[in-house]
């Protein structure tokens, strides 16, 4: 990871326990798995799985606002089988992310609560590869650092320290431009798209 994403990290955890321990808040850890694909990468399908774990503070902003801030590790990309001459091969793209999700949400009376916001997403290391290799670093030093994406989703409260969530995210801006800085009207690169199934335990 280069120093400025280092230092964005080290200030974002070492403000959390402030946050964590003020009046009002509550906090817990997430785990998931997250099915994703790339838009614009020529191939289709929520191929690619990934762990998503990390850390979330909330607040409830009335009786039934609430607002949340997670601070996350999330891997991306795509996967594809692919056949050349009868030859089986495959394409694959990992993305490792170091993110930070804002979310507002309402509460329903029977356990659900709707959630959307926007994340803040550092690319911390990406690969991509094929069965003959990895592709050659001007390639992968395309990827912006930085992404910014929108999300949506639905959490059911299980009990007081077990909530289960179904998500969907998508880039607001191209993660990486098409070569040669190709764009047809709208579409100006490649996209991140996700749909994660998430489990949150609450400390307190």
């Amino acid at each position: 990871m280069k120093k400025p994403g280092k230092l964005c990290v080290i200030l974002i955890i070492s403000a959390c326990p402030a946050v964590v321990f003020s009046q009002g808040f509550k906090a817990g850890f997430t785990l998931g798995i997250a099915a994703t694909q790339v838009d614009g990468d020529t191939y289709g399908g929520f191929d690619k799985a990934g762990p998503v774990a990390g850390v979330w503070v909330g607040r409830n902003l009335g009786n039934s606002w609430l607002g949340m801030m997670e601070l996350r590790y999330a891997q991306k990309g795509s996967y594809a089988k692919t056949t050349v001459n009868e030859f089986n091969g495959y394409y694959r793209m990992r993305l490792h992310y170091f993110e930070l999700p804002v979310m507002g949400g309402y509460r329903f009376v029977n356990g659900f609560q709707a959630l959307g916001g926007i994340s803040l997403g550092y690319l911390a290391k990406a690969e991509e590869m094929t069965e003959l290799g990895p592709f050659p670093e001007e390639d992968i030093s395309a990827f912006n650092q930085f992404e910014l994406a929108m999300l949506c989703g639905v959490e059911y409260n299980y009990s007081e320290h077990w909530a289960f969530g179904a998500f969907f995210s998508y880039s607001i801006f191209p993660i990486r431009p098409y070569k040669g800085n190709i764009t047809y009207r709208m579409n100006r690169g490649q996209y991140n798209q996700v749909v994660e199934l998430l489990v949150r335990y609450k400390i307190q």
